[in-house]
Order: C-alpha cells, then structure tokens, then sequence
C-alpha cells in the first residue's frame, strides 16, 4: 500500500474514532486530525481542488472551537459557495455544497446530539453524492462516518435515559 492511499484510510480511523466521542470538544479535535490527514492523502494523490476543500474544512472546525458567530459561519458558507461555484461542472455538485452548509451551521450553531444530527445530514449528503459520481472510498467512508455518527447518538440517548430523573414532591 502506498503512502497516499495509507494517509487515506488513517483519515478515515480518525473520522470513525472522533464521531464516536461524546466530548463536543474532543469530537471536534478528532475532526482536525481527521481533516488533516484527509488532506494529506488528497496532496498526495496530486488533487489541489480537494485540498483547498480540506483547508476550509479545517478552518470551518477549528474556528467553532472557539466561536459560535453567525457571520462567522456565513464567511465560511461564502467562501465554500464561491468554490462550488466555480469548479461545479453538474447539478450533483449541489451536494457538497449543501453538505458544506448544513456542517457549517451544525459545527458553529449546535452541540450535543443537535450537532451530531447535524454532522449526520453532511455525511448523508456526501453518501448520496458519491454513490452519483461512483467514489469507492467515499462511499465506504461516509458509510463508517454515517454508522460510527449514528453509534454515538444512541449511546448519548441511551446515556440521557439513565440517568435518574428528579421527582418533585408537593
């Protein structure tokens, strides 16, 4: 295995392991490292576009670390809508773009599982997306993304649904 396709499928261990956490916190930084490497084996694979959309990708996580602004987002939403626009080449490049947006807002506005459903939605649109265009390990990561994000969601429904409830007494 080459280093490129390597860097891949530790990309995707980062993803499946940072959706499992239940720390909006460390689910965020496991995304960083995620995104980091997603990038590397995008460069290695000789494929700019795609890392230009990780460096947007990084910054969209990293900045909702420590912000939850509105026009924060909309400047990521802006500049991710400007790139679609002007490498779109069919109406199926609508999908990244939407996915963009729903992640943006879900990164910046949500937390909890309101964030994971979130993340759930861009990883079903990037699913739906490269099941169109026929992407291998897209589709196998998006598959784990979507499995491992909905893994996490029960087990902090779960979690949620244990814990004793307060009685009130009159």
């Amino acid at each position: 295995m080459d280093l490129a396709q390597m860097t891949g499928w530790l990309a995707a261990a980062a993803a499946i392991i940072a959706m499992l956490q239940k720390s909006d916190l460390r689910l965020k930084q496991g995304l960083i490292i995620h995104t980091v490497l997603y990038g590397i084996h995008f460069a290695l694979l000789g494929l700019p576009t795609a890392v230009v959309s990780c460096v947007i990708a990084l910054a969209r996580i990293t900045l909702s670390i420590y912000t939850r602004s509105l026009l924060c987002a909309a400047a990521l939403i802006i500049i991710s809508a400007a790139m679609a626009l002007a490498l779109s080449r069919s109406t199926v490049d609508i999908l990244p773009l939407t996915a963009s947006v729903v992640l943006t807002l879900s990164l910046f506005r949500f937390d909890g599982i309101k964030l994971r459903l979130g993340l759930l939605a861009g990883s079903i649109l990037w699913l739906i997306h490269n099941v169109y265009v026929q992407s291998w390990g897209g589709i196998c990561l998006e598959t784990c993304f979507c499995l491992s994000t909905l893994w996490g969601l029960w087990t902090m429904v779960r979690e949620q649904n244990e814990k004793p409830k307060k009685e009130i007494c009159l």
